[in-house]
């Protein structure tokens, strides 16, 4: 090969390289704590002194591909901006994306409290988690308190005596 054609496959080469750099950075989505996060309620009233917002009737809060749903919120955040809740509902609910997999984490239960900062979802008063891969069902869980973390995708799940055993049901793999 000579000097041009050598100088013209780097061009190629570089140009690839832009392209394929440019096309992973566009369908690569940010973390749901890079979103912003949005409640939608009938209502709602804010403590200015206490800093705290309360949400009450049809309550939604999304923060990219987490949704939660209930009767009433309260929400406060930290001095760092980092977003806390409480959620009250007959269920109240939560939906979120898995990272990179076509699998989303649902649960429910009569009380949802959200940790923004450390990401994770506690669920309480007959609480109940399930893998979907999309509608689904891959596996679920069962108990009185269960404690979902996005970053690490674990759970615990724990029964108060007196209260259903905590259960776990796996579906059968594709044969």
């Amino acid at each position: 090969m000579n000097r041009i054609q050598n100088c013209r496959w780097a061009q190629l080469l570089f140009v690839l390289t832009l392209l394929f750099l440019s096309v992973g950075a566009a369908e690569a989505e940010k973390a749901d704590r890079e979103k912003p996060t949005t409640i939608d309620a009938d209502r709602l009233s804010h403590d200015d002194q206490k800093q705290i917002t309360t949400f009450t009737g049809n309550v939604v809060l999304t923060k990219g591909t987490l949704i939660i749903r209930g009767e009433r919120m309260e929400l406060w955040q930290d001095s760092a901006g980092n977003t806390f809740g409480t959620m009250i509902g007959k269920p109240a609910r939560f939906r979120q994306k898995r990272d990179g997999v076509n699998e989303f984490m649902e649960g429910e239960s009569g009380r949802l409290d959200y940790n923004g900062k450390d990401e994770i979802v506690t669920l309480s008063q007959n609480a109940l988690l399930r893998r979907l891969e999309g509608d689904l069902l891959k596996d679920q869980v069962a108990g009185d308190t269960l404690t979902y973390n996005n970053i690490t995708e674990q759970y615990q799940v724990e029964s108060n005596q007196g209260q259903p055993r905590s259960r776990m049901t796996l579906m059968p793999g594709k044969r």
